[in-house]
């Protein structure tokens, strides 16, 4: 499962690189479209043309074979039969091992062989296409483009977005990383005209970024290390301040063993940041849980000796209560006893709550914020951080990452 989710992610992420390259290098008046009616990226002209890509990265695959391509192939043949403008322009960008770099042209075999494929899956896209179709004239539009490695074409992205000529930009863990995060998050938009984008919008997102954007696609790169170090050290100077309120923000299916370790994280959390005096803000933990499992965590870090409040007052919830300030009892300059360590909250069957209040800071370790969280005048530091190793590394809470 490991080795088909790692495949997945860095076919992703071979998309996103090239996506960046291709608004990198649009010219005015272009128009990119991540993951567009036609192909992964659409490039339309001012002339109306349309350049329409297909990446496909097979790092598996020993050498080539045609029937790596027959999906790209078909799903183009497809579009195109049904297309009325016959000014689309089709690549198909794959990458194999071993496969020396450049463009070739497919030949009517390829396709004829693609038609005539056995495969289910193929089939269904055989069937959907109009025949006849002027099967010459879209081999002269489709180009096969063998690119190179992921790794390379990440550095293709980052040289790409050095000629922005971004003044004092840190290309590797600040202009990147958000390159990739803004490419990502237009994918995912549901509608086809919020996925559009020009050089220009981007080169305005690029220049506003003064940190480190962190997902599960910048981490699958080869800059993991260097991107983990440089946001530890972002994280430094807030988390050096005693008097500061943090809320937390948890999907649990996008950490690793979350049930697990969520506990161990918790502990090693409040030790180094919530023990003194000056520590005087509760911090709190939202999960993307129902009560039942909130209080499972909340069973098992009583046994940790973790006092928790969950605004829970018999069977009804009641947010002041989650809120309230603990009572506490000093001695000789340190806290003796808390009421409570911690508010726990869960965001089934909805997130609303975590909205009552503002925090200083909201960590959100997510693959994508909620769009129902507000998060208006709250620092947001979105961690799309994988394990609770690399999130303790990032929050100084450990020496190391692995």
């Amino acid at each position: 499962m490991k080795r088909t989710a790692d495949s997945t992610i860095k076919g992703f992420l071979y998309q996103f690189n090239k996506t960046i390259i291709s608004v990198v290098g649009a010219t005015a008046g272009e128009i990119i479209t991540v993951e567009g009616l036609v192909e992964d990226i659409d490039i339309e002209a001012l002339d109306g043309t349309l350049k329409a890509v297909q990446c496909k990265y097979h790092e598996a695959a020993s050498t080539f074979s045609e029937s790596l391509i027959f999906k790209p192939l078909l799903q183009m043949a497809e579009t195109f039969s049904k297309s009325t403008a016959k000014t689309i322009s089709y690549r198909i960008f794959v990458h194999v091992p071993g496969e020396a770099q450049g463009e070739r042209k497919i030949t009517a075999q390829t396709l004829e062989n693609a038609l005539a494929t056995g495969d289910q899956e193929l089939k269904k896209i055989v069937a959907r296409i109009i025949s006849p179709f002027d099967k010459n004239t879209f081999l002269d539009n489709v180009i096969l483009d063998f690119g190179p490695s992921i790794d390379e074409l990440e550095q293709e992205a980052m040289n790409a977005l050095r000629t922005l000529g971004l003044n004092d930009a840190d290309v590797d863990c600040v202009l990147y990383p958000n390159a990739i995060h803004r490419v990502a998050k237009l994918s995912s938009l549901k509608q086809e005209s919020d996925r559009k984008i020009t050089r220009r919008i981007f080169y305005d997102y690029l220049s506003a970024a003064n940190a480190t954007a962190v997902s599960k696609w910048v981490l699958a790169s080869r800059n993991k290390k260097k991107i983990l170090e440089a946001v530890r050290k972002q994280l430094s100077e807030g988390l050096s301040q005693n008097s500061r309120e943090r809320f937390f923000y948890f999907q649990p299916d996008a950490i690793d063993n979350f049930d697990d370790e969520i506990v161990i994280f918790v502990c090693n959390y409040l030790k180094k940041y919530h023990t003194k005096p000056s520590h005087d803000k509760t911090p709190l933990i939202a999960i993307e849980k129902d009560i039942s499992g909130i209080n499972d965590i909340q069973s098992r870090l009583f046994r940790k000796e973790v006092k928790v409040t969950t605004g829970m007052v018999g069977s009804n919830f009641e947010i002041t209560e989650l809120f309230r300030e603990p009572i506490t009892k000093q001695a000789r300059g340190k806290i003796r006893e808390r009421e409570f360590d911690l508010r726990l909250l869960h965001t089934r069957p909805t997130i609303a709550p975590l909205n009552y209040r503002r925090s200083q800071d909201l960590f959100c370790v997510c693959d994508s914020i909620p769009t129902d969280l507000d998060v208006s005048d709250v620092n947001v530091i979105h961690l799309g951080i994988s394990s609770f190793k690399e999130l303790e590394y990032v929050m100084q809470l450990r020496g190391t990452h692995e």
